[in-house]
């Protein structure tokens, strides 16, 4: 008995020194974050401008990101190293390996927690289980309701209280609501609004006493914007989906880059709050940094950060690797290194380890070669790839006047040289097959409309919108018109090769993928499309693969 009270004795008297102790005036929190990686393991050429040369540069990969995310926390031990979604789809380590080693990679950067993206649903609700036990992080999200999913359901959760410290931090997760319209499939699973799904959040949060909440979203950064000024409480957004560069756009102008705001965006809330909005891009290529200092009462007291360029130590110029130790070698590290923006970043040797098996796994899908390119060719450019891939469908389903291709399902450019099945699969990770449909004139010129509108939504505030590409068609936009309206002139090219006017009653025969067939990116008309309708079976990589080798050169 006498033990008992004196152990009840020192439980008391420490909360009372507890009580009595003032509060920290401030608390500075530093957050790391990536977003976007899409399966890019490895680095990535990537076009820059160094000393106003146009030079291919290796970014990113996981094992130059590890010795970057490694050197932050040398400096500052309680850094928490966020994932804002799509770790997966792009590259063909997930086509082969479905996902294992970008858990498992993201496992050895350290990641404190992630959550879904859209692409995360790319397989459907199948494939999430291994993801959740793969991963030694939780994957949050606020918004999705997996309880029609009851094996995932349990190890998902909304949100997290993580101890910096000595304080407690909340991390909220969020997806964006159009993912059942951007992926195949979502099984049973339903996306709820993501404003809401915070808004209650932050309510439980506060009220466990926890007043320093990030929002860890997979919105895109306008959404992302409207999030921070609309909800009281959230002090950072954390995002992806959008692939937004922020940053000094002098500096990363001088690399021939553009960016897309400052970094952080500094949002005003309606309470006279600020917080602050961050994402890093896409494919590893960026790492954020992010430092916040918090007041007694958990406002954003003060900030700084910048976004670290992870580059590598390969340059080449007209297809021709730069000399290491050359004097044009030496000037184009100092030019990428110059302001501060980018620096090179040695790979971490136990990742790169790793990494090694499953990349000579992948070296002969890599080397069988199809055709070869003169010049780079883009997927956004009205004669680039997405016209060039329209075409290959066209011409994989000789039955049909035209093809429709969304920008999106084209996941990288191919760079001037030889082309491989790698490239190929890469480019067209999806597995989409391909299915003809017959609309009228007035459903083709409907669904382009509708194709237009989910672009413009999703890529609002940006200065390029990637549009709708089509083969046997041409087509005029205005997109300062309103909804529905913006569709100006469709002409059908007929059997000589002139153009004609599209005829609203006239029935045309269209090549799109299985994506766009099942409504992905709004296509809502050539979803309900009730005429002919047939899916050819062909894959889509396999289709242009066929045409380009018949080309041989681009």
């Amino acid at each position: 008995m006498k033990r008992n009270c004196s152990m009840l004795l020192i439980v008391i008297t420490f909360m009372l020194l507890q009580a009595c102790s003032p509060a920290r005036d401030r608390f500075t929190l530093t957050i790391a974050h990536i977003n976007d990686t899409h399966s890019h393991l490895e680095t990535t050429p990537a076009t820059l401008q160094l000393n106003g040369t146009r030079t291919v540069a290796g970014l990113g990969g996981m094992a130059r990101l590890k010795t970057a995310v490694d050197e932050l926390r040398s400096r500052k031990p309680e850094t928490l190293l966020l994932h804002a979604g799509d770790a997966v789809q792009g590259t063909l380590y997930f086509n082969l390996f479905n996902g294992k080693p970008e858990f498992e990679l993201l496992n050895m950067l350290g990641v404190d927690a992630m959550t879904f993206g859209n692409h995360e649903f790319d397989r459907g609700p199948a494939m999430i289980p291994s993801f959740l036990t793969t991963a030694r992080f939780p994957i949050l999200s606020a918004n999705i309701d997996f309880s029609g999913e009851p094996v995932i359901a349990p190890h998902v959760r909304p949100f997290m209280i993580r101890d910096v410290a000595g304080e407690k931090v909340g991390i909220i997760g969020v997806t964006t609501e159009s993912t059942p319209i951007s992926t195949s499939s979502v099984g049973r699973t339903r996306f709820n609004d993501s404003k809401a799904a915070v808004e209650k959040a932050v309510a439980i949060l506060q009220q466990q006493g926890v007043n320093k909440i990030i929002v860890l979203s997979h919105l895109g950064y306008a959404e992302d914007i409207k999030l921070a000024a609309q909800v009281a409480g959230v002090d950072a957004v954390v995002g992806g989906h959008s692939h937004t560069l922020l940053g000094d756009g002098e500096t990363l102008g001088r690399l021939g880059l553009k960016a897309d705001g400052a970094y952080p965006a500094v949002v005003s809330q309606a309470g006279g709050g600020k917080a602050l909005v961050v994402q890093a891009w896409k494919w590893g290529y960026v790492l954020g940094e992010l430092e916040v200092t918090f007041n007694a009462s958990g406002e954003v007291d003060s900030f700084s950060g910048r976004p670290h360029l992870v580059a590598g130590d390969v340059f080449s110029r007209n297809g021709i690797e730069l000399v290491r130790g050359s004097a044009d070698y030496q000037s184009a590290v100092k030019a990428l290194q110059a302001d501060g923006a980018a620096r090179i970043y040695p790979q971490d040797v136990r990742v790169a380890a790793y990494l090694k098996p499953y990349t000579a796994r992948l070296a002969c899908y890599r080397r069988q070669v199809l055709a070869r390119t003169e010049k780079d060719l883009m997927p956004d450019t009205p004669d680039g790839l997405g016209a060039l891939v329209a075409e290959s469908m066209l011409a994989g389903v000789p039955a049909a006047r035209l093809a429709l291709m969304n920008s999106g399902g084209i996941r990288k450019p191919l760079l001037a040289g030889d082309i491989s099945v790698g490239d190929v699969l890469e480019m067209l990770p999806f597995a989409n097959t391909l299915y003809i449909i017959d609309l009228d004139g007035a459903e083709i010129k409907a669904s382009l409309e509708e194709g237009l509108e989910f672009l413009v939504r999703k890529f609002e505030g940006c200065s390029q919108l990637p549009l709708p590409h089509l083969a046997g068609a041409r087509y005029t936009v205005n997109l300062t018109r309103p909804a529905g309206r913006r569709v100006l002139q469709v002409e059908i090219r007929d059997a000589r090769g002139g153009w004609q006017p599209l005829q609203p009653t006239e029935v045309y025969r269209l090549v799109v993928n299985s994506f766009i067939a099942g409504g992905g990116d709004g296509f809502a008309t050539i979803k309900r499309a009730a005429r002919h309708r047939e899916d050819s079976g062909i894959i889509d990589a396999d289709a242009f693969a066929a045409y380009i080798k018949a080309r041989g050169t681009l």
